[in-house]
């Protein structure tokens, strides 16, 4: 069992709201749901076979079509319908099962790992291996699924091979970063005393490159005041950590950056090990005159330690969270943009990072003092749930557009009362 303390987010606010809520669900209450949810599966399935869109081949292959049921038929639902994930969302009470909050999920030991359903295993591993319908977090690597979609069980010889197998040490894939940039873009909306620009494209040089673009385009529109970059992406192809970043760029000098700050979550040292790495990158997207002072020489340390990696911890504790850590760091950036610009443009480092920290609430207990580290897993298992929450959600609201689309095409009139 969990006591969850940490943040649910309401995606039409903005996500540095902090709620508490206490969970205190049972096992019993999980297992209950989690058969009812098998069954209402199963039933799906049943309903697909006798419409006759399975060919008797199949059938033939088993003893009964119940055991094909309880075996291959999901798979087989998702290879023969390109809608599958889409059709099992369009009833209810699976609907609702996927669906549910936090606080009707029970965890199990001191790995957060939640209880899942037979067949809700199966939807996630089997949906993920198609583009788009990735659940965040919630589905097993290729390397841990068996035959028919279900999670691989751990034993005493591959304990610990896979860091990727538990729920908290998942990485975080395309799907959910694309969310938390969406989530940062809903925190630009509204006034600003800085223009904010949400960077997320490519890797960092990547969008190094795109905010260089930007200010050119600002350049030729005529812009003069100044602009803010607010950057998350991963350091580069051969580096899966996530790094957050802002640039402070002059529309009337897109060659040079008014001022560069790398936020990175780890800090085991003085200078940090991405220091000269990212330094060359500013350099390459930023070349200055050889008889002038290169760009990276502005490069500015806001780092926080946040993340701990391979301290000594069982691998179901390590810590992979930074995509949460940096996604956190750009919205408190962006709220300083929002309502002080100046401290951006001309105050110390060290200030700003106090700033920033002050409005990460889910991580701080105020500025520069973090949380206890079991408080801090306990906001990251609530966000990495929510996150495919938030990912289930949207393949809802797309089933519902392309629904839309098909009733009502472009060229069609709507009906209009005389």
């Amino acid at each position: 069992m969990i006591t969850a303390v940490g943040e649910f987010f309401e995606q039409k606010n903005s996500v540095s709201t902090l709620e508490i809520r206490h969970t205190d669900y049972l096992l019993e209450q999980a297992e209950a749901a989690n058969e009812a949810f098998d069954e209402a599966v199963k039933q799906l399935l049943r309903d697909w076979i006798e419409q006759g869109t399975v060919s008797t081949k199949i059938l033939e292959d088993t003893a009964n079509a119940e055991e094909f049921i309880e075996r291959g038929a999901l798979r087989s639902f998702f290879k023969h319908r390109p809608d599958a994930f889409e059709r099992l969302l369009e009833q209810e009470a699976i609907a609702r099962h996927l669906l549910r909050p936090i606080d009707e999920v029970y965890f199990q030991g001191d790995a957060y790992e939640p209880l899942l359903a037979k067949f809700e295993k199966r939807i996630y591993n089997i949906a993920a291996q198609r583009e788009n319908l990735e659940v965040p977090f919630r589905y097993s690597p290729l390397s841990r699924q068996g035959d028919h979609g279900d999670t691989l069980q751990l034993t005493e010889s591959t304990a610990g091979e896979d860091i990727g197998v538990y729920f908290g040490t998942r990485r975080t894939d395309s799907t959910a970063l694309s969310i938390l940039a969406q989530q940062l873009r809903w925190e630009t909306m509204g006034p600003s005393e800085l223009p904010i620009h949400v960077v997320t494209e490519g890797y960092m040089s990547d969008s190094l490159q795109r905010v260089k673009t930007i200010t050119e385009q600002l350049q030729k529109q005529g812009a003069t005041e100044p602009h803010c970059f607010v950057i998350q992406r991963r350091h580069a192809a051969d580096d899966r950590h996530l790094g957050a970043a802002l640039l402070i760029m002059n529309p009337l000098q897109p060659a040079l950056p008014q001022r560069i700050i790398f936020c990175d979550t780890l800090r085991p040292g003085q200078q940090p090990p991405w220091w000269d790495k990212f330094k060359a990158k500013i350099d390459a997207v930023f070349p200055q005159p050889a008889d002038e002072a290169p760009a990276s020489d502005r490069l500015e340390d806001g780092g926080v330690k946040l993340q701990r990696l391979h301290d000594g911890v069982p691998v179901r504790h390590q810590d992979i969270d930074c995509a949460f850590y940096t996604a956190s760091m750009g919205r408190a950036l962006i709220q300083l943009a929002k309502s002080n610009a100046d401290l951006l443009l001309n105050g110390s480092i060290e200030l700003i990072v106090s700033q920033m920290t002050e409005r990460m609430p889910e991580y701080y207990e105020q500025p520069n003092l973090p949380k206890e580290p079991v408080l801090v897993r306990q906001v990251n298992v609530i966000r990495r749930w929510n996150t495919g929450w938030q990912a289930l959600k949207n393949m809802m609201q797309n089933r519902l557009t392309d629904l839309a689309a098909q009733l009502y095409p472009p060229t069609s009139q709507p009906f209009e009362y005389s």
